[in-house]
């Protein structure tokens, strides 16, 4: 692979090993951090020294940070050692103590509501994949960003009670009041929000 003549960027920025089912991603440079960047979901941020599997992901982009604020990205195919969903020697998804909860039965707000907050994660990759505010899931489902807290923040307690973690000011580690990301990676996470949801949401107000 031929980088840019870009004196911003380690000569040797990064490694990719082959492996029997994934591929390793390592960060070689000193200084900067990559980004590991799925097709849709969040960035994946690799420190120096550290490494990553590519796992789930069968695409991936690797992003370098160049001269300038420029982005010099590395598209990896592995689908050839990543099994997809339901093929031979695919791992279910695992799920960390934080993702783990039992049963929760969802009303049909707080349903739709978890989904127009998780839709940029689902549909958007790099720095477009966060989660929607207030205000834009409003806008997506005709409700008032007043209303959407207070069902969020209604749904973010009922989960605290089921032991998922930082969801309130309560919980250890949680240092502000913005609980949009926590809640949407649990629902991403858990599988509790998925594309399928998105097809419940109104036609016209969303970016798909």
């Amino acid at each position: 692979m031929r980088f840019p003549d870009d004196e911003h960027l380690s000569r040797r920025a990064g490694s990719l090993v082959v492996l029997d089912d994934c591929v390793l991603i390592r960060n070689e440079s000193r200084q900067k951090p990559l980004v590991v960047r799925p097709p849709a979901g969040e960035d994946r941020v690799v420190e120096p020294g550290a490494a990553t599997a590519s796992l789930p992901f069968p695409l991936f982009s690797l992003v370098f940070a160049g001269a300038a604020g420029a982005a010099v990205t590395v598209n990896v195919d592995a689908r050839a050692v990543t099994p997809g969903p339901g093929q031979p020697g695919a791992e279910p998804p695992t799920a960390s103590p934080e993702t783990v909860t039992p049963p929760l039965a969802l009303t049909r707000a707080q349903r739709l509501m978890l989904a127009a907050l998780c839709e940029p994660l689902l549909v958007r990759a790099g720095p477009g994949a966060v989660p929607a505010t207030y205000a834009q899931v409003g806008a997506r489902l005709d409700r008032q960003p007043g209303y959407v807290r207070n069902v969020l923040k209604a749904l973010r307690e009922n989960l605290s009670g089921h032991g998922v973690p930082g969801l309130t000011s309560d919980d250890d580690g949680a240092a502000h009041d913005d609980f949009r990301w926590a809640l949407a990676r649990w629902a991403v996470r858990t599988g509790t929000v998925t594309s399928v949801d998105l097809e419940d949401l109104p036609e016209g107000r969303g970016e798909r």
